[in-house]
Parts: structure tokens; sequence; C-alpha cells
């Protein structure tokens, strides 16, 4: 097992993974978190830890993408140099630039929190694809999104991921989209080189579904899936609804599995502490 798995199976109680940069991000940075600036990033991150006490220190890169290419405008120019399919994607993979901030980042948060499984949190070859061609075109149209091409932005991701070999990663989770999620095990095969990679460096490789009808078959190199149902196949993460929030139900947690919780963006402080204190 890895350290992630290591420290859910060693709990005494269902680990708590948080997605708090939305909620943090406003009431610990005034909205704007300094995604390009490592230290004030990591200072952001203790302060966060020291509040919400997660279990798994995170690095959503999506929106750390976001804050470079607005930085960055040149990137998002060559981006848009050619309208194939996985043009976007592979132009954005590819900035040196890019990945040794990612890189320095993710030392950083492992440097500040060495006793905490650290996540790096990424669209999935089947999401990222249209998210970086709308990045480049503004739009998506015309736009198909088959098994050629997520087979290819896996090998893209995969490449990309091999720069953070040393940067003390213990789990990957790809985050799918709510429009097209995996039908079956079969195309989470077409993740297969980054899967690969994720074994070589032994990170735990999980999926996020917004949605799970439990049918999902096991595949080899994917430890844990999260989503509104226990996916029988994997180590199961449950979504904590929305609406726990306001009513404070509690999802029921498998054995062996882990609790996962997004805290929405102006959410009142007092209500959020009592609810993750349920959680617990």
């Amino acid at each position: 097992m890895t350290a992630l798995l290591d420290t859910i199976a060693a709990s005494g109680r269902p680990l708590l993974w948080l997605e708090h940069a939305a909620y943090s991000g406003g009431l610990l940075a005034a909205g704007n978190i300094p995604w390009l600036d490592v230290s004030a990033l990591v200072a952001w991150q203790r302060k966060a830890q020291g509040l919400l006490r997660p279990d798994v220190a995170t690095l959503p890169l999506a929106p750390l993408i976001d804050a470079w290419l607005r930085q960055h405008p040149q990137l998002t120019e060559a981006m848009g140099e050619k309208r194939r399919a996985l043009y976007p994607l592979k132009t954005l993979l590819a900035d040196e630039a890019l990945r040794a901030h990612v890189a320095e980042a993710l030392s950083g948060l492992r440097s500040c929190f060495p006793k905490l499984p650290l996540a790096l949190v990424m669209p999935s070859p089947r999401r990222w694809p249209a998210q970086a061609y709308l990045q480049a075109m503004g739009s998506v149209d015309g736009v198909e999104i088959g098994a050629d091409e997520i087979d290819s932005a896996a090998m893209y991701i995969a490449d990309f991921l091999r720069s953070f070999g040393e940067s003390g990663i213990d789990a990957l989770l790809l985050e799918e989209s709510p429009e097209a999620v995996p039908a079956s095990a079969g195309e989470i095969e077409w993740y297969r080189p980054l899967l690969n990679v994720c074994a070589h460096y032994r990170w735990s490789c999980g999926l996020r579904l917004p949605r799970a009808d439990g049918k999902l078959e096991p595949v080899e190199g994917v430890s844990f899936i999260i989503a509104p149902a226990v996916v029988a196949s994997a180590v199961a993460g449950i979504s904590v609804p929305d609406s726990f929030w306001n009513d404070g139900i509690v999802p029921q947690c498998p054995p062996g599995g882990f609790r996962f919780a997004e805290i929405t963006a102006g959410a009142n402080p007092e209500t959020v502490l009592e609810r993750l204190a349920a959680l617990r």
C-alpha cells in the first residue's frame, strides 16, 4: 500500500478529505489565492489546515493553471495556434516553467505537511482536453473527444507527471466531468499511460465521479474512487452531499473507506466547523 491507503487503513475513524479552496480562499485569502507565489500559497494552506484540519493535503491543479494562464497570456496564445483537439492540452503540459512551478509548490507543501498524505488533484484525461481547448479558443464547438484523444491525452499527462516524481506526492486524484464519466472499466483503461506512471512512483491513483451506479469493474492501478455511492471495485470515498451543510445528516461510510467533502464559498464559518466536527 501507499501512504494514502496506509493512512486510511490505520485510522481509527473515517479519514476526511476536504476540497476547501473556494471556501478558505475567500475566508483566509480575501478571494485571491496566491497560486503563483509558492511561499504565500503554502502559508495559506497552513492557515486552512490549522482551521479545518483535513486529513489530506492537496494541490488542486485546475485553479492554479487558470491563474498561470492569466499571468502568461503568451502560453494561451501558443495553445491556440492550431485547432486540433489535443493541441492546446499538449502545448500547456509541455510548458517547462509551469512544470517547475507545480513541482516547487508540491515540494513546499510536502515540507509543510510531512505527516499528511499529499495529493495532486487534476482533470482526468477524458475531461482535460476540452478544458484546455476552451481556455485556448474560447469555445469547444465542433471538438470531439473520443477514445483515441483520451488515450493520447493520458500520454501527455503521464509525461507531465514525470516532472513531479521527486516532489513527495502520495496520491493523484483525477476529476471527471458530470457530462462525461467512464461508462466501463474498459474506458478507464484508456488512462493506462498515466496509471503506469502512478504505479512507478507508488502513488495511489483515484477517480472522482460526480455520479456512480456501482457497476464499474476493478481496474489495475485505480486504488480509490470518490463518488456519491460505494463503487465496489476500489477503496470507497463517499462524497458528502451539498445538503449536508444545511441538514447535518452524516452519510454512512463503509468500513475501510473515507469521506470527501467540498466546502462551498461563502459558507458560514460556525456552521462549517460544526458540520466538520460531525463528520469526524
